[in-house]
């Protein structure tokens, strides 16, 4: 259903069909649309994308448009979507096939462990095996530091989730599961910007129960891969159940 449908659902279920109350109900799906949007690692709020890496360059950004990914809006094209957090990142040598998956970390880990593996110089310079998220560039676009710094030439395959893209009243939203959710939230603000905060919050709770089925369709009726994987956290070895 496009943003004017589930507008109209909602203002003719609440008998209130002005022009108005439609322009409000509009703006409120969209609010509650960019919520779910945010709220999870939704299948369709994913992209990939690659950037070529220069030996000793350590910080990259990622500037240009999303190589695979789902359209959210239909009115929109790849140039407008961006890369807003990094989930998985791979490196592959000039003139190799198979790269290697980097492990992320933060700051923190190798100022305790060992604070000169960020040191960008001839003596540190090695093949990247972890990436750190640092904060966007100037125009907004994720940047990442790749560590050690690179010695060699290679590209960059991101994975990541797609910055929040408003859409227009005609477009429909595509995360699976969504628009039942996005009926009842809207439904309950425009409830509550009537003032019945009573009904507003039964929508509400309406609306998490819709939320909560979303995130089990996209665990079980999606295709994956459980894999158990062997950690260790202060030398008791522990199984996290994964899904890839």
């Amino acid at each position: 259903m496009t943003i004017t449908a589930l507008s109209d659902l909602i203002c003719d279920k609440l008998g209130r069909t002005d022009t108005d109350s439609k322009t409000i109900c509009k703006s409120f799906i969209k609010r509650r649309y960019e919520m779910l949007f945010d709220s999870n690692l939704w299948l369709e709020a994913l992209a990939t994308s690659s950037k070529a890496v220069v030996a000793g360059t350590s910080d990259y950004s990622l500037d240009g448009a999303p190589e695979v990914f789902y359209y959210p809006n239909a009115s929109v094209t790849a140039a407008d979507f961006d890369i807003d957090r990094i989930l998985a990142v791979r490196f592959v040598k000039t003139g190799e096939d198979d790269g290697e998956t980097l492990h992320p970390s933060d700051w923190w880990t190798f100022f305790k462990v060992n604070p000169n593996s960020l040191t960008n110089d001839a003596n540190h310079q090695a093949r990247p095996r972890n990436f750190i998220p640092i904060p966007a560039d100037s125009d907004g676009n994720a940047r990442i530091r790749l560590v050690p710094a690179p010695d060699e030439a290679g590209t960059l395959y991101v994975l990541g989730k797609l910055k929040w893209n408003e859409p227009a009243d005609s477009d429909s939203p595509v995360i699976h599961g969504i628009d039942n959710a996005l009926l009842a939230y809207a439904e309950g603000d425009m409830l509550e910007h009537h003032r019945q905060y009573g009904k507003a919050q039964v929508k509400y709770q309406e609306g998490a129960a819709q939320l909560a089925l979303m995130r089990e369709q996209q665990e079980n009726q999606t295709a994956s891969d459980p894999v158990i994987v062997p950690h260790v956290f202060d030398g008791v070895h522990r199984d996290e159940l994964l899904l890839t």
